[in-house]
């Protein structure tokens, strides 16, 4: 049975254990895993901004790769704008013929072999000089090709903004490869009217090596998008020289090549999600859009994610195997404290329990394991002053250390051991007097047959001798009234004997009346423990109100309804014993009213005795005047005497009775040892 119930103290404890862990877990996990959420997203959104600043650095050096490619070129021609040769050159022709047969047509090939020299390290392949009247192109070489300018993508615009401008690719007519040329307008100085035109040319093929340099991610793509929405350059060679329109590309995407919109965007193309950042370049209107694919933004991502979650997996598997570890070393001493106050419980108060520490934990241990070695002690203590008690001896010291309540318990037993010695020292007085007044009464009742047996003798002799009868008769009446003063001592000696008995009587009572206020005192201990029983269980049902907040204090509030419950049963044990001293104490209360009883037959003797004596006193008194009567009543004398004599066996079997009484009480008496009394 006791290995059942330690069995289910083992597994409370364990039960505890489990609470705390979940509770914990419970705890833990969540935080972690929000943690983990919020890290992840900070860090999808750190390569997210990283994403968008690749894309957007790659955008922002395509377009700074445009304008590079094309301002040093615009600033090369717009100087050319109010040139004075020029002007005299373009108000001189007005045909075809005019421009072969203008003199200064060598040295105007050689300003532009000039300017292609200037420009050779900027990928510029052709120069020259184009008027729309003639509809003629003079270029650096001399040679001179005819093309219809306004039907050429640079000719409005320049006329419109009268300003150096950038076209969009078209077809050489000279060599048929696809150019962009970088056009200035030429002004009269005196009418500020457009007179000619002045141009670099460039391959589009020098524009797309410059930007083919440029690498986005690893399976990106770079694009650059005319204003007329063609495609002037991709890493998708399908691609190149279409209009947008043309794809099979989302129309959100569409939308915003054709409005010029800028900044981050998402669109599908070919079943394939992309994301893409586009810039404006300055010099040229024209759409820069860096490209990568989602997946590819996303793996840095998706590994992160990975790592991230693989990282706090671990770390929560650490921190369950450390809170297992932790929380099973601190429920640990609980569960041993509750083991031993299990065995408390049972009465086995040799307990020790071996915790340490300065911990809550330790701190109780050390309470529990000061409570029950002082207990041990007290209780040691009583029953050791209760058996010598009972074995007579009461000639025993309250050694114990009674503390605080328990205080009581002492000055009980201090008082007891008091009466005890008083009452029975008292008694044994008493029964010492009463033997020996006992022994004066036999000796005088004998004396007193001895005398009645000699006047009996003496009968016939009573005539003669009167004056000696009349000695013996006065003797007699001495004798008779010493008896009766010792008599009146006797029975003095007797009453108070009695009332040492009564006293005795009283101080058992003493003994009973304590050991009930020391079951009042378990008692109050009893109710203490049901009221810290009351205090767990509303301590219970606050900690379940609060939820999961409450559940450590909960475990507590449990422990403490256990220990409340193990401190009733100890408190139920220590009234067993109190019990039997109650028991003891009643024992000894009946054998004192048995020494009342015997006190009392004594008192009876005694009151016998003194009848006797009485008589004698009479009859001496009797004696006295049937001697002045002798004469006529000598037959009367005879029946006295053997009155007299009769009375006198009386007395004496009345001093032996109360000789015996007086023996027993002294034997009684006898049975205790005493303080002061060896």
């Amino acid at each position: 049975m006791i290995k059942k119930r330690r069995n289910r103290k083992t597994q409370k404890s364990r039960s505890i254990s489990a609470k705390l862990n979940t509770s914990i877990v419970i705890i833990l996990v969540p935080l972690l895993a929000v943690l983990t959420v919020v890290s992840c997203g900070v860090a999808v959104r750190s390569i997210k901004s990283l994403s968008d600043k690749i894309l957007n650095t790659q955008s922002d050096y395509a377009v700074s790769i445009v304008d590079d490619f094309f301002s040093s070129k615009e600033a090369a021609v717009s100087m050319f704008e109010t040139n004075e040769e020029l002007q005299e050159y373009f108000r001189s022709i007005s045909t075809p013929q005019d421009i072969e047969a203008y003199p200064g047509k060598e040295e105007l090939t050689v300003h532009l072999s000039e300017i292609l020299e200037k420009m050779a390290g900027e990928n510029a392949q052709e120069a020259w000089l184009a008027d729309d009247r003639t509809d003629r192109f003079l270029l650096s070489t001399g040679r001179i090709v005819p093309s219809s300018l306004k039907d050429l993508p640079w000719y409005e615009t320049v006329l419109s903004s009268k300003a150096a401008a950038i076209s969009e690719p078209y077809q050489d007519p000279a060599t048929d490869h696809s150019i962009i040329s970088i056009v200035a307008p030429v002004f009269d100085a005196q009418t500020d009217h457009v007179i000619g035109f002045i141009g670099l040319d460039v391959f589009l093929d020098s524009l797309a090596d410059s930007l083919s340099q440029i690498h986005v991610g690893e399976n990106g793509y770079l694009e650059l998008i005319s204003n007329s929405s063609d495609y002037i350059y991709s890493n998708d060679p399908t691609a190149t020289g279409k209009n947008v329109t043309e794809l099979d590309i989302s129309e959100q995407y569409k939308t915003n090549v054709l409005n010029k919109n800028t900044g981050s965007m998402e669109f599908e193309y070919e079943g394939i999600d992309y994301v893409s950042m586009s810039r404006v370049s300055r010099t040229t209107g024209w759409l820069a859009i860096a490209t990568l694919p989602v997946s590819e933004v996303n793996a840095p991502r998706n590994r992160l994610i990975t790592v991230l979650a693989v990282v706090s997996i671990l770390i929560i598997a650490l921190l369950i195997f450390v809170i297992l570890k932790t929380v099973r070393r601190l429920v640990k001493p609980l569960a041993d404290i509750s083991a031993d106050m299990h065995s408390f419980s049972e009465g086995r108060l040799s307990i020790d329990i071996d915790i340490h520490g300065n911990d809550e934990i330790g701190l109780l241990a050390d309470s529990i394991r000061s409570s029950t070695h002082t207990l041990r002690e007290m209780i040691l203590d009583l029953a050791h002053v209760l058996k010598e008690i009972s074995d007579g001896n009461l000639n025993v010291d309250v050694t114990g250390h009674y503390t605080g309540d328990f205080a009581a318990i002492r000055e009980a037993l201090e008082q007891i051991l008091l009466s005890l010695n008083n009452a029975l020292g008292q008694i044994n007085i008493a029964a010492d007097q009463v033997s020996s007044g006992a022994e004066q009464v036999s000796t005088s009742a004998q004396e007193l047959s001895l005398g009645a047996s000699e006047q009996a003798g003496s009968v016939e002799e009573l005539a003669v001798t009167v004056s000696e009868i009349s000695r013996h008769v006065s003797q007699n009446a001495r004798n008779a009234l010493e008896a009766s003063r010792d008599a009146g001592a006797v029975k003095n000696e007797a009453d108070a004997g009695n009332q040492q008995m009564q006293e005795l009587l009283a101080a058992m009572e003493n003994i009973v009346s304590s050991s009930r206020k020391i079951r009042k005192i378990l008692k109050t201990i009893e109710e203490i423990a049901f009221q810290t029983n009351i205090l767990s269980l509303n301590a219970s049902v606050e900690a379940a109100r609060a939820g999961a907040a409450g559940k450590g204090f909960a475990v507590v509030a449990e422990e403490i309804r256990s220990l409340a419950a193990k401190s009733a049963q100890a408190s139920t044990n220590t009234n067993t014993l109190i019990n039997d001293s109650l028991t003891a104490a009643e024992a000894g209360s009946k054998i004192a009213a048995e020494t009342a009883q015997a006190m009392q037959k004594v008192m009876e003797g005694v009151d016998k005795v003194a009848a006797s004596i009485t008589s004698i006193s009479s009859a001496s008194q009797d004696q006295s005047d049937s001697i002045r009567q002798v004469t006529s009543g000598i037959n009367q004398i005879s029946d006295i005497i053997q009155t007299n004599s009769a009375t006198a066996e009386e007395s004496a079997a009345a001093s032996e009775e109360l000789s015996a009484q007086a023996q027993l009480l002294k034997e009684l008496a006898g049975r205790f040892s005493l303080r002061g009394l060896e």
